[in-house]
């Protein structure tokens, strides 16, 4: 299997869409969101106003852009996983890795949080990522485990659970200022699946 180099076009592309995220979430984390303009976002980059928006539909799609784009990285820690593993511990340890970003830079993670939970548009576009999450998640248990023994209502039940376990030990956190260490909040609400 050959690997395709993105040419030069796709890596300037590439490029400008990175530079807008940093400048933009750079400047969401510094003034907030509804306080942050697109001109703002673009103008230190010398980028127009209309290239933003081949790039994303809003500032909401900009903010998430990374999340969204971890999927495949998630798929990939799922597909890692020991063959033998239960699928919902499979689920657990695929985000448990995450926790690195977490413990790296907290105070970070916090000022991100506070901005997903700025505005109803936000709130529901985290609630979007989620989803986007889930179905991926899902479709890998179901490649991973075969679809004899994983049908797809069993694979998002799985899914889903952990990840509103993983979302409550989140806000958990999140209430305590980050003050909290997140791994043991995240390591007892996936035993509470068990418990329960």
């Amino acid at each position: 299997m050959t690997v395709k180099t993105p040419n030069l076009r796709e890596q300037q592309k590439a490029a400008i869409r990175n530079d807008l995220i940093t400048k933009g979430v750079e400047l969401f984390l510094k003034q907030g969101f509804i306080n942050t303009t697109v001109d703002q976002i673009v103008e230190p980059l010398g980028i127009a106003k209309r290239t933003f928006f081949r790039y994303f539909n809003a500032k909401e799609d900009l903010l998430f852009a990374w999340q969204i784009e971890k999927v495949p990285e998630l798929v990939q820690v799922l597909n890692n996983r020991p063959s033998d593993e239960p699928p919902y511990k499979a689920v657990c340890q695929t985000l448990s890795s995450l926790l690195k970003r977490y413990d790296e830079n907290p105070k970070l993670a916090m000022a991100f949080m506070s901005l997903t939970k700025e505005t109803s548009t936000l709130i529901g576009k985290e609630y979007e990522k989620r989803i986007i999450w889930e179905q991926g998640l899902a479709l890998a248990l179901i490649k991973r485990e075969g679809e004899e023994k994983m049908s797809p209502l069993k694979a998002r039940i799985i899914v889903g659970t952990v990840m509103s376990a993983w979302t409550a030990a989140l806000d958990e956190w999140f209430e305590s200022g980050g003050h909290a260490n997140l791994r043991p909040i995240v390591k007892k609400a996936f035993a509470m699946i068990n418990e329960s």
